[in-house]
């Protein structure tokens, strides 16, 4: 591989691995199971050692994942809250081992070897043995302040019994039971709500909700395992600490074992993985600690994780089967995504009949044809997947799988005309096959199954069952429609068959219509992630909301246009330029033509970004601007907007025409002592101003925090006025 191509896969992979960051540290709805995840670390970790000139501090290889969201107030941990190196197989778990033994300069080393709890990382702080907090790892050094969410656990106690220690930081993981989990997923069934995928996705999300009293409803449970900063110590040992958390009276893991050596380590791995399927909690792995706290301090940590811990994930459950066929869905977007259909099988505790095989692509790459034996996986307990096909044992006679050939050529649902396209990585990867047809039946009740969904207008109650039913009877076009369907209606709805009804309920339908009324209130950002937009993700149709006052400002965007007329400027300079390979210059003469047309684009460009751009990041990019204008200029874009002015739903923007720093250019540089970043920005924007990334002549405030780095010494070296959290409140008023 060359440097060139090894750059440029290590973009993509950061940028991948960013991604799903953000789907599970965020979202808390990941696509791909841990294995897939850290193989996608893995690899980026090994080009980055093999070409150190592009390894860099902020690469996802080298920190700690950031799982802070919008609402909850951030908090300082006292010690840094880290996270933990994996492997996967023995031979790397001895290497741990011969690491520490050299660095320590003995063999005769003490472990516990602890099971691996798959749910959300949380640090409480108890004052003179009383609870006063629960934060969330965050970004390592502060995290989101969850102390009245966590205080709806019932088996976590508010004071811990016999002598505390003044001021102790202790750390755990909070989690649902598989039988809570089953009965929340019995109650959405019941009310034709889309299941959630799995325990540790809920208690993830279900943590960082802004209501404590649904909170309460799911019954969240925690487990305490390990000590952040203590004053005054206590003790001296991951075994001591153990003991100590149980006589507090905390709840602890059900089984751990202190064992002498890496070979009682690997057999103590071995039993947890005997024993893990009959606790309370989901379990992934085993964390094998260095038990003595000194020899802890003498090893350190990096700053991504301790050198004196490791975890061993047990790999993914896996079963082989048949595939019996494959059959096609539809989205909300129209790509059309091939499912299988196997011979049940049990896997993971559960019987499994169908798994996705994601895209036709990634079925001819696998070699997988309908009568094959497959191998599927349920890691993480996320939609199983075919992992591989055993052509060795394939049927004869077996074809190659062809959707376009297996649709006729048209979309299985409406009968419309499909194409190849470039999809986003939310849809699929690569290329796919779309319905064109926006009005397609499937893609209205995903849109408004989507539309309604948590992360949107939050509507509960319309999930996958729920909406493809009021599509199909005609009450809803588009999502919006949903408000004009009367309660009655909804309420006397048939979710199930003829011979067996299932009526929605009168108690059902008014939580919808009071939720739906509650959504008018939703600002614009909301909105426009919830219509569907072609390429607006969460984060574009946030940032997107910050800078336009409503839709209709929006669909006719100058800031979007801007984008586009940078894009068209710096596509014509690339091809201008003097040493443009593409478009060699035919002379001296046409290269001094040239440089000097590429100034006046360069001037037109930086123009753009002091400008109309300033502090417009990269989530606002070409393809946005394009499908963003677009769709709103689109019969089904009109068509939306005019329903809406007729509902007088008119979602607004954060950003203001006038204020405090109308006109202004502020840059944010460190991390601020109460404010996240992106709150900061917001109360910019709704005072006039706009956030810009770089510091220049032009910038008029750089908002600083604490270790500010570069950018604060560029703006004493232009004389920039620099003002702090405190001085930003005060001019805000």
């Amino acid at each position: 591989m060359t440097p060139a191509d090894a750059q440029a896969k290590i973009v993509h992979l950061r940028a991948e691995v960013a991604r799903h960051d953000e789907r599970y540290h965020r979202q808390a709805n990941p696509e791909i199971s841990d294995f897939g995840y850290d193989a996608l670390k893995r690899e980026l970790a090994v080009l980055e050692e093999q070409f150190p000139q592009f390894a860099t501090k902020d690469s996802p290889t080298q920190r700690v994942g950031d799982d802070r969201v919008q609402g909850f107030k951030e908090v300082a941990h006292r010690q840094k809250m880290l996270s933990l190196d994996n492997t996967y197989n023995e031979a790397e778990l001895r290497a741990f081992h011969a690491r520490l033994a050299k660095l320590l300069g003995t063999d005769d080393l003490r472990y516990t070897v602890e099971p691996k709890i798959d749910g959300l990382a949380v640090s409480l702080t108890y004052e003179e043995g009383k609870f006063v907090r629960a934060v969330t790892r965050g970004k390592g050094d502060r995290g989101d302040d969850v102390t009245a969410n966590v205080l709806t656990i019932r088996t976590l106690p508010r004071e811990l019994r016999g002598t505390a220690p003044k001021w102790v930081e202790i750390r755990g993981e909070i989690y649902l039971t598989a039988a809570e989990f089953e009965r929340i997923n019995a109650e959405r069934a019941a009310a034709g709500e889309e299941l959630y995928a799995n325990p540790r996705n809920l208690a993830a999300g279900t943590i960082k909700q802004l209501d404590s009293a649904e909170v309460a409803r799911r019954k969240l449970e925690i487990v305490l395992y390990s000590l952040g900063y203590c004053e005054p110590q206590v003790v001296d040992s991951q075994a001591e600490l153990q003991k100590k958390l149980k006589a507090w009276g905390l709840p602890v893991v059900e089984r751990y074992w202190t064992v002498r050596g890496i070979d009682e380590a690997w057999a103590a791995i071995g039993e947890l993985d005997r024993l893990r399927h009959g606790f309370a909690f989901g379990t992934d792995g085993a964390v094998v600690k260095l038990s003595d706290f000194d020899r802890q301090r003498e090893v350190g940590a990096t700053d991504k994780a301790p050198r004196w811990a490791i975890a061993y994930k047990f790999k993914p459950d896996t079963a082989r089967t048949r595939l019996r066929g494959i059959t096609i869905q539809v989205g909300k977007t129209g790509i059309l995504s091939p499912v299988a259909e196997l011979d049940p099988v049990l896997l993971a505790g559960s019987t499994i009949s169908r798994a996705t095989l994601h895209n036709e692509d990634e079925i001819r790459r696998k070699d997988i044809r309908v009568g094959d034996l497959v191998e599927i996986e349920k890691a993480g307990e996320v939609i199983p997947a075919v992992l591989q096909s055993f052509p060795d044992e394939r049927p004869a006679g077996a074809k190659e799988f062809d959707l376009f050939a297996a649709v006729g050529g048209h979309c299985p649902v409406c009968g419309g005309k499909i194409a190849r396209v470039e999809v986003a990585a939310e849809d699929a990867e690569g290329v796919a096959w779309k319905c064109l047809n926006y009005d397609c039946s499937a893609q209205r009740a995903g849109r408004l199954g989507f539309f309604c969904s948590r992360r949107a207008l939050a509507i509960d109650g319309v999930g996958g069952v729920m909406a493809a039913k009021l599509v199909e009877l005609g009450h809803v076009k588009d999502p919006p429609d949903l408000y004009d369907v009367p309660l009655e209606t909804l309420a006397t709805l048939n979710l199930g068959t003829v011979e067996e009804p299932r009526v929605f309920g009168e108690k059902n339908a008014t939580k919808i219509v009071a939720a739906r009324e509650a959504a008018r209130g939703l600002p614009l950002e909301k909105w426009l992630y919830a219509l569907s937009v072609p390429d607006v993700g969460e984060t574009t149709a946030r940032e997107l909301g910050r800078r336009h006052r409503s839709l209709a400002e929006l669909a006719e965007s100058s800031l979007l246009h801007a984008v586009l007329k940078k894009a068209e400027l710096g596509a014509q300079r690339e091809w201008e330029a003097p040493a443009s390979r593409k478009n060699p210059a035919k002379s001296d003469e046409d290269k001094a033509r040239r440089k000097e047309l590429c100034a006046r684009l360069d001037a037109e460009i930086a123009a753009l970004d002091a400008g109309a751009l300033a502090g417009v990041p990269a989530d606002i990019g070409p393809a946005v601007a394009a499908s963003a204008l677009e769709f709103f200029a689109s019969a089904p874009g009109r068509r939306l907007l005019a329903k809406l002015r007729k509902l007088g739903i008119d979602p607004q923007g954060t950003v203001a025409t006038t204020g405090v720093f109308t006109g202004k250019i502020l840059v944010i540089t460190g991390t601020l002592p109460s404010l996240k970043r992106d709150e900061a920005e917001q109360k910019i924007l709704a005072a006039g101003g706009k956030v810009s990334g770089s510091v220049s002549k032009k910038t008029s405030y750089v908002l600083a925090g604490e270790e500010a780095g570069s950018k604060l010494d560029k703006a004493r070296e232009l004389g920039v006025p620099v003002i702090d959290e405190a001085e930003l409140r005060r001019m805000l008023g």
